[in-house]
């Protein structure tokens, strides 16, 4: 292959990528669904669930076509890591799965804290480990300019969780499993959060860039989505099909096309 075009198939922008359409299509498309909802009041709770496991099933996927290009070689130990980042997002299936059955046969339309918790907090560990793996390969890209912009994303994210979650939660009288739950989801959010910040503070400006803003994006989603509803459980506001249902499928959708770009770009 000529040097310039394998340059330019590097750095190829995300709208000339053939599954980008597909990927804002479906961000509309979902959106609309959501959007209208006041049409179909008695269905917007059943189209989230399927919607659900739907939308986390495509950032499965895409991260096992990535897991399928990488895990056989050793290159950069990418199979350990997608490996973990599949995994990861495959326990996120189960969880949406897991809740669609709690909504669909046990008619349980809010299973909090329940057997998909264990699910939904499970797949972060995997994810939390791959994205510490990718860290430890490229760390010396991380210049200390780079790591004060960083630490200053992380010191806001920290900042809102103090501010407008916690209190929330610890101002209720919770059983104590409830509470373990609670205060779980922020811990990993944040973990999360400030992972995919770190990350993008070493690749920003370079050949992944692209993936690394659009996995930030997700983790950004799925994080904003976690906390909000923990926000509507603490205030009794939430229910099936809400804004809040549509951000994780938003976020879900944003990891697939983060795990496509990856597999075209590097």
């Amino acid at each position: 292959m000529d040097p310039s075009s394998r340059a330019k198939r590097g750095h190829q922008t995300l709208p000339s990528l053939p599954g980008f359409r597909l990927w804002a299509a479906a961000m509309v498309g979902v959106s609309l669904v959501y959007a209208f909802q006041s049409f179909y009041p008695d269905l917007i709770g059943p189209l989230s669930n399927i919607l659900s496991v739907a939308c986390a099933l495509s950032a499965f996927m895409c991260s096992f076509s990535c897991l399928r290009r990488y895990g056989f070689s050793r290159r950069l130990d990418f199979g350990a890591i997608w490996l973990l980042l599949a995994a990861g997002t495959g326990m996120w299936v189960v969880a949406e799965a897991t809740w669609a059955v709690y909504y669909f046969v046990a008619v349980v339309t809010l299973p909090y804290p329940s057997l998909a918790d264990i699910f939904y907090a499970g797949g972060y560990l995997p994810i939390i480990v791959g994205l510490l793996g990718y860290l430890d390969t490229f760390h010396a890209g991380l210049s200390r300019r780079r790591l004060a912009y960083a630490l200053a994303g992380v010191g806001a994210a920290l900042s809102l969780a103090l501010i407008f979650v916690l209190p929330v939660e610890l101002a209720q009288s919770l059983a104590p499993l409830t509470l373990l739950t609670d205060m779980m989801y922020p811990v990993l959010d944040l973990v999360l959060l400030s992972l995919a910040i770190v990350s993008l503070a070493i690749f920003v400006g370079g050949r992944l860039a692209s993936w690394w803003v659009l996995f930030g994006a997700g983790a950004t989603l799925y994080v904003i989505g976690d906390e909000f509803f923990l926000y509507q459980v603490a205030n009794g506001t939430y229910y099936n099909g809400n804004v809040d249902d549509l951000i994780f499928l938003l976020g879900y959708l944003t990891f697939a096309v983060a795990f496509y770009a990856h597999r075209k770009e590097f």
